[in-house]
């Protein structure tokens, strides 16, 4: 049977995945428009980030403990940024994963009321 902690494991790991993949890519494809703004992709992605792990892991209820690896991975990326050569780190970029959490955190409880029910009927518990 799946669960909505084992979907969101496996969306987990692709979404680390693909953020590594493009925060290392020497050219990363750019999206047009509103997303052509990288400061906002950050935010993005840590909010998904963020949610994917409230919901893979869902016994663990310090949210703090859920938050802070995020932000360590935030922080692993931009060193290795660094290292890479092509690219660099950039504090801002830390902010913005901050910031995304932080959103996270402040939408959490009304997500939570309106995404769970739709879990809940697609997986039929």
């Amino acid at each position: 049977m799946i669960t909505a902690a084992r979907m969101a494991k496996v969306l987990l790991v692709l979404a680390i995945g693909v953020i590594l993949w493009l925060a290392l890519s020497a050219n990363p494809p750019r999206a047009a428009g509103l997303f052509d703004f990288d400061k906002l992709n950050h935010l993005a992605a840590f909010f998904v980030l963020a949610v994917l792990t409230e919901y893979a892991f869902p016994t663990l209820t310090a949210v703090a403990l859920k938050l802070l690896p995020l932000l360590g991975f935030g922080m692993l990326i931009e060193v290795l940024q660094y290292w890479v050569g092509y690219r660099y780190f950039e504090w801002l970029d830390v902010v913005a994963d901050l910031a995304g959490l932080l959103l996270f955190l402040f939408a959490r409880k009304t997500l939570r009321r309106y995404v769970d029910p739709v879990i809940q009927k697609v997986l039929g518990a």
